[in-house]
């Protein structure tokens, strides 16, 4: 009898056993839906194209030659978009330190140069708003490429990146962001690729274009010099907030450098 017991059971374990599979089978699995992460490997490493600063006017526009770089980046945008490539646009800087930043005369707000930028791109450009990103804190170029790198580049994954410049800004820009993106750590993600596009200087008058051209040239100098031995991106923090008087805060304690009533037209 007790044999007889154990063979029952056996065989009503099985069975339970068996329904249970056949019920699993007939039931599909519960759908899973998981969080759209628009960074990762899987948009194909998109193309970022960058706006560095260019200066805004007293009502807060683009300056000529800086909508020539949007004019360019847009260009670039639709080209790469019509072939199916991920791409993005990230518009750089909070204006300058020589000069107050504009206001907006309708809400009362400053309004940096990465938002006016990006308001131009999307609203007269067509580029689409989701694929406009800003960087509006920096005020020069240095911290442009920098503040690029740390707020957008590293932490999104974002590797592959062209610069839209104008001729005047192309040597500094491409001495700084070559040297930025190839500052230690490197992201997990590897190297950057970094290229460069340059554009005319229009809406420049020539003695404007002169003084800011001789000025560029004195700064690209004084910034070979000082990077020579920056080679990691905590030896360029300190730098920029130790020592770079746009953002140091000795700075308070000095006054504003000099900019020829020209070269600041260019800004």
């Amino acid at each position: 009898a007790h044999m007889a017991l154990l063979a029952a059971a056996a065989a009503g374990g099985l069975a339970t056993l068996l329904m249970s599979r056949a019920l699993q089978a007939q039931e599909p699995a519960e759908s899973v839906s998981l969080p759209v992460n628009r960074f990762v490997p899987d948009r194909l490493e998109p193309t970022v194209i960058v706006v560095p600063g260019g200066g805004l006017t007293l009502e807060g526009l683009p300056h000529p030659w800086v909508r020539r770089r949007l004019q360019e980046a847009a260009k670039l945008y639709a080209e790469r978009k019509h072939d199916g490539k991920g791409t993005y646009v990230v518009t750089l800087s909070g204006g300058t330190p020589h000069k107050p930043m504009p206001v907006d005369p309708v809400s009362g707000f400053q309004v940096t140069e990465a938002e006016a930028t990006a308001r131009s791109l999307i609203r007269e450009f067509g580029v689409a708003a989701e694929d406009v990103f800003e960087e509006g804190w920096s005020l020069d170029t240095v911290a442009n490429a920098y503040l690029l790198r740390a707020i957008h580049t590293d932490v999104a994954g974002w590797r592959t990146l062209i610069v839209v410049n104008n001729a005047f800004h192309m040597p500094r820009t491409r001495a700084i962001f070559e040297k930025v993106f190839s500052l230690q750590p490197l992201p997990e993600a590897g190297e950057y690729s970094v290229s460069f596009v340059e554009v005319p200087d229009e809406g420049l008058e020539p003695e404007v274009l002169a003084a800011r051209t001789a000025r560029e040239a004195q700064s690209l100098a004084g910034w070979t010099k000082t990077s020579a031995n920056i080679t990691t991106m905590k030896q360029m923090q300190v730098f920029l907030f130790s020592d770079h008087m746009a953002y140091a805060s000795k700075r308070l304690v000095k006054d504003r450098e000099p900019v020829s009533p020209e070269a600041l037209k260019s800004y």
